[in-house]
């Protein structure tokens, strides 16, 4: 199979031609360095986890003091077997957070008189008056830059919000009034893209200009970064005509139910650019980025050395357990996650987006960083950082961390959270003998319509049961036409107008989200079905209501 031949290769940044350096060597540097990280055991480690968790390719950057070294794996294109390189390009996901309040970091120490306002106290809402409204009046009106960028907001993801529907990103924000909250303003951490999106808004309409724009003049070019990209259109543009030096890795998504391949993901299903995770880039130009922080005292950062502590220091703690750190509970700065591992402070983040994964982070005290990004939704990107960090660490084999063994783990609770799920979600009903829906199957098919997650459309369906030899009455849930995702569920009934939803994001076989939530209809005096009351953010008990339409 095609699939077994993508881990039998890798590919060096060295290897090209006008390069002309060994694979050893560091890509630059005044010296060479006892530091060799890609050894053949290395090698063999990352072709054995992208080979189990199902990578097609990656590539891998680190940067140690003055040297950067660099290597690609696998493929960035099945299809066409190109070969991956540390100049593929990828969608970065959530490491465009970080963008997004260096950002903002340059209106804050700004001198114009059009910007003295702004601090990282400002209310969001004073910047995007109309935009931004919250179901809480309080909340609306006390949410800062900060509590924006650091994810203590009492909002949660909502992300079907964003994910299902071409929505521009000032509808992004503008659909906040219509999604409730979930805490108190810092009372807890709770990872919001959104906000993230809403400040991103709030820096264009305050200088007029867009996000690309600015990340380009104010952070980008100062670096070098002339390979990094906020639009598609633009990073297809450069990689087409690079002359080959560049390519655009192809996102996949293994679907083990049918074809049991990878399956490409069209640029049509990636969400347009925002300040959540909108950039595009390589290992190499993130490496830049890496040394910004490593190195905020230089001159030439185009962010301030206040900056650089503002963004990597603890403004809202993390629970433990989130992150693999060995000093406790981790934090988040501003678009940054911080911790402590092997008593060394780590800052960095992960990011993810359909068909692609990034991930990112630096010890400072040993002016070390490395990024790692894979064209497909798989935890092999993970893995292989926090390997990468052990083996500079020279941690003792015995005490590295096992990043597959807790990958393996994680995917074992999740199966068995979704076959406990009617019970956890419905208790006591699994020995009951169920009511019938309240009408036939045909009369709950239509367009069921929420104000901010949109469209969803029910359609009849049978479905065979295992656990008794009759079917039990389903129906399936398609999403909005111009969905980013393919956000769809499978409503199994459980009582009554009682449902369960087995609610999936992503292609079916290697879903990005599974999980499964609590759903009802609602059946009016006239009995019809009037709509849909559907748990579409998991993390509120509370339903939303979808009216049909």
């Amino acid at each position: 199979m095609l699939l077994n031949l993508l881990f039998l290769t890798h590919t060096s940044y060295a290897l090209s031609s006008w390069l002309g350096l060994d694979s050893q060597s560091p890509l630059a540097g005044s010296h060479r360095t006892a530091y060799q990280p890609f050894t053949e055991d290395f090698n063999a480690f990352v072709n054995n986890t992208m080979s189990e968790f199902l990578a097609p390719g990656l590539a891998i950057a680190i940067v140690h003091g003055n040297a950067t070294y660099a290597r690609g794996y696998g493929y960035s294109n099945i299809e066409r077997l190109e070969e991956m390189t540390p100049r593929t390009l990828f969608f970065a996901g959530s490491t465009t957070k970080s963008f997004t309040a260096a950002t903002m970091s340059k209106l804050v120490e700004s001198n114009e008189s059009a910007y003295a306002a702004i601090n990282w106290d400002s209310k969001l809402a004073n910047l995007i008056r109309e935009d931004f409204v919250l179901s809480d009046d309080y909340a609306t009106n006390h949410i800062s830059l900060t509590d924006a960028l650091s994810h203590r907001t009492g909002m949660p993801r909502h992300d079907i919000s964003w994910v299902n529907g071409n929505v521009s990103v000032k509808h992004q924000v503008q659909q906040l009034r219509h999604l409730p909250l979930h805490h108190e303003l810092r009372a807890a951490w709770e990872y919001c893209n959104l906000m993230f999106t809403s400040v991103s808004h709030a820096i264009e309409f305050v200088t007029n200009t867009s996000m690309a724009t600015l990340l380009k003049q104010w952070i980008w070019e100062p670096l070098g970064m002339h390979e990094t990209f906020y639009n598609p259109a633009d990073a297809m543009n450069y990689a087409e005509n690079s002359g080959g030096r560049v390519n655009m890795a192809t996102g996949y998504l293994y679907d083990n139910l049918t074809s049991h391949s990878m399956v490409p993901v069209p640029l049509s299903h990636i969400p347009p650019e925002n300040g959540a995770g909108g950039v595009i880039s390589n290992v190499l130009d993130y490496t830049k980025w890496i040394q910004t922080f490593l190195h905020p005292e230089n001159s030439s950062t185009p962010i301030s050395a206040q900056t650089v502590k503002k963004m990597t220091s603890a403004h809202m703690p993390v629970p433990e357990g989130t992150w693999p750190y060995t000093g406790g509970k981790g934090w988040y700065g501003l678009g940054l996650t911080g911790g402590i591992y092997k008593d060394l402070v780590v800052n960095g983040h992960d990011g993810a987006i359909n068909g692609y994964m990034t991930s990112m982070l630096w010890i400072p005290e040993s002016d070390f960083g490395v990024v790692v990004m894979q064209n497909t939704y798989s935890l092999a990107a993970n893995i292989v950082v926090w390997r990468i960090v052990d083996d500079f660490l020279q941690v003792p084999v015995n005490e590295k961390l096992d990043g597959a063994m807790r990958a393996r783990t994680y995917q074992a609770d999740q199966l068995t959270r979704l076959a406990n799920a009617r019970e956890r979600l419905y208790p006591g009903s699994a020995g009951a003998t169920p009511v019938k829906p309240s009408l036939p199957m045909k009369a709950y098919e239509g367009t069921y319509r929420h104000p901010a997650y949109h469209e969803f459309t029910v359609t009849k369906s049978r479905r065979e049961t295992l656990d008794v030899q009759n079917t039990t009455p389903s129906l399936s849930m398609a999403p909005s036409e111009d969905a980013h995702l393919n956000i769809s569920a499978t409503l199994q009934h459980v009582n009554g107008d009682h449902w369960l939803a087995q609610f999936h994001m992503g292609t079916p076989g290697n879903w990005m989200v599974e999980d499964a939530v609590r759903s009802r209809f609602e059946i009016g005096a006239s009995g019809k079905v009037q709509g849909l009351w559907f748990q579409a953010e998991p993390a509120l008990d509370e339903l939303a209501w979808f009216e049909k339409v």
